[in-house]
């Protein structure tokens, strides 16, 4: 299953960290990604917080947590070629 298919069909809440350049860290409730291809995914967002830090530190976190009880998971890098 690719990551795609993985959230057109799960169900869950999404929470994007970001930073500002000078270090101030926000965390924000989303919504699933939008792929636009294998490499790339989109998020909807309105020029708040989120949409500043990110235009002044392109690096983020996004943490998918699915509906329902229990946990599992897996990880997958957030760019190529980082761990």
């Amino acid at each position: 299953m690719t990551l795609s298919e993985y959230f057109e069909s799960t169900k869950g809440t999404g929470i994007l960290a970001t930073t500002s350049a000078a270090g101030e860290v926000d965390a924000a409730v989303y919504a699933r990604p939008h792929f636009l291809d294998d490499r790339t995914v989109a998020f909807i967002m309105a020029d708040r917080l989120s949409h500043r830090n990110l235009q002044s530190n392109p690096h983020a976190a996004y943490l998918f947590v699915e509906q329902g009880g229990g946990y599992k998971g897996t990880a997958s890098p957030a760019a190529p070629g980082r761990p």
